[in-house]
């Protein structure tokens, strides 16, 4: 349990001004009664405080979604606290364009060009990764998650051990980079495989024909467990096919895609990210959804990160003293969340949002999804983004923290949970296109209320 440090301010005004206030209350009443010199008796004012305790915890949350990403992530990542992070890729190919050879055709090459969308942890070390045919189809109307998996055959399509280097150019200021490419050569009977396709007219036009004869990929990496976790943009990689006739000088190829789209469809092809998490020191609690550690247990900070289910809940266990025997209308409410001091801006969650939860510390769901807090005045998930100045997150929570204190609401606590996004059928979920985290200092979290009161 986190205490915070008080700041409390009240202001006295006379009544004409609280004309509205009062009549706001008075409007509450069950008997209208007769306004006399006993109005000026009732008690009002504003108030400010931010010495609402705070209990702040990291939890393990469930149901962590990672299908449809616009990230294929692959490696592993390994935290003092926070423990191993390792992640592999199920996805489709597909080509858009039909494979003109001929029964001479001569095949010449398969190459893999992956395009780096980012990295996490350290790129010095090598790491290898393999590539293998999936025996199931994978399908866009299907919700993958973390725990997710398809069968594979185990013949190798490709491998190639590598020491990432994501970054081809870096600004000046360090404030924009430019991504390398990954390329590679693919396993020349695979390719040849792909190259005597042109025969069957179905598979050789691409499209679900394609994707019925080669169900998908996956890219499993192994090496270091100190090495980096990368992330490969699915829209800027491809695998293309060389070949060549004899007699022709034309070079001729063909290119097979990891994102497709068209007029009606964001996305044609179906992938998802496996993200599994092995937990020690003093996370190892956290082995099932609902497990909780506490921030005393963690040295005063909790965690946040994307891809394994880690949360924070923090609860305002004597949030209802604030309200006492008066009535009291909030204001404004804004939760502040303070990282650590030694955070990367560049490794960092960017966005936050709040979820509802119970006693149980399980998400709440609705028919939309998770159940989440809405911005202030709008119908949106409430969102934050990280102040690089104060490296702090702020919430817009007035309207939650009156319903808690008009009982509206159970005062069972908020998760704090990477930023949420919506599917095309408005389902919520909560973004997890990476393993990066935030750790927040419990001590430094706020709850910030300007309220007023009225009292007799």
């Amino acid at each position: 349990m986190t205490s915070i440090s008080s700041k409390k301010r009240t202001w006295k005004c006379p009544a004409i001004k609280w004309v509205g206030i009062l009549s706001l209350f008075l409007a509450s009443c069950d008997t209208p009664k007769e306004i006399g010199d006993d109005l000026f008796s009732v008690e009002v004012g504003l108030n400010y405080s931010d010495t609402i305790t705070i209990k702040s915890s990291t939890v393990l949350i469930d149901s962590i979604y990672t299908g449809s990403p616009n990230t294929l992530l692959v490696g592993s990542y390994n935290h003092p606290v926070l423990g191993l992070s390792e992640s592999a890729v199920y996805t489709q190919v597909s080509s858009i364009d039909t494979l003109f050879a001929k029964a001479t055709s001569v095949y010449d090459s398969l190459t893999l060009r992956l395009a780096y969308s980012g990295y996490q942890g350290d790129t010095t070390k090598t790491q290898t990764l393999s590539i293998y045919r999936l025996l199931d189809s994978l399908n866009r109307g299907t919700d993958y998650f973390a725990s997710s998996s398809v069968r594979s055959d185990a013949a190798l399509l490709g491998r190639h051990t590598f020491a990432p280097r994501p970054i081809r150019t870096k600004a000046m200021n360090g404030d924009s980079v430019r991504y390398d490419t990954l390329r590679f050569r693919m396993s020349d009977t695979f390719g040849r495989e792909l190259l005597s396709k042109y025969a069957e007219t179905t598979v050789a036009a691409g499209g679900k024909g394609f994707r019925d004869y080669f169900p998908g990929m996956l890219f499993k990496s192994s090496g270091s467990t100190s090495g980096a976790m990368i992330g490969f943009n699915p829209g800027y990689s491809r695998m293309t096919l060389y070949f060549h006739n004899p007699g022709d000088t034309t070079k001729y190829y063909m290119d097979y895609y990891f994102s497709l789209s068209n007029a009606l469809y964001p996305e044609l092809l179906a992938r998802f990210n496996q993200i599994k998490s092995t937990k020690t020191g003093a996370l190892a609690a956290l082995q099932n959804p609902g497990n909780i550690v506490s921030s005393t247990a963690t040295s005063g900070i909790t965690y946040i990160q994307a891809g394994t289910g880690v949360a924070t809940k923090v609860e305002f266990p004597y949030l209802l003293n604030l309200k006492g025997n008066r009535n009291v209308a909030v204001n404004k409410a804004e939760l502040v969340l303070t990282a650590a001091d030694n955070i990367d801006l560049q490794q960092t969650i960017g966005q936050l949002s709040i979820v509802e939860t119970n006693s149980t510390n399980r998400t709440l769901r609705n028919s939309y999804g998770l159940k989440y807090l809405l911005s202030e005045g709008g119908t949106s998930v409430i969102t934050s983004a990280i102040d690089p100045s104060s490296k702090s997150y702020t919430f817009n929570v007035t309207t939650a923290i009156q319903s808690l204190l008009v009982g509206k609401q159970a005062n069972t606590g908020w998760l704090i949970t990477p930023a949420l996004t919506a599917n095309s059928a408005g389902n919520t979920r909560i973004i997890n296109e990476s393993t990066r985290f935030v750790p927040l200092q419990a001590m430094k979290a706020r709850l910030k209320i300007y309220y007023s009161y009225i009292a007799k």
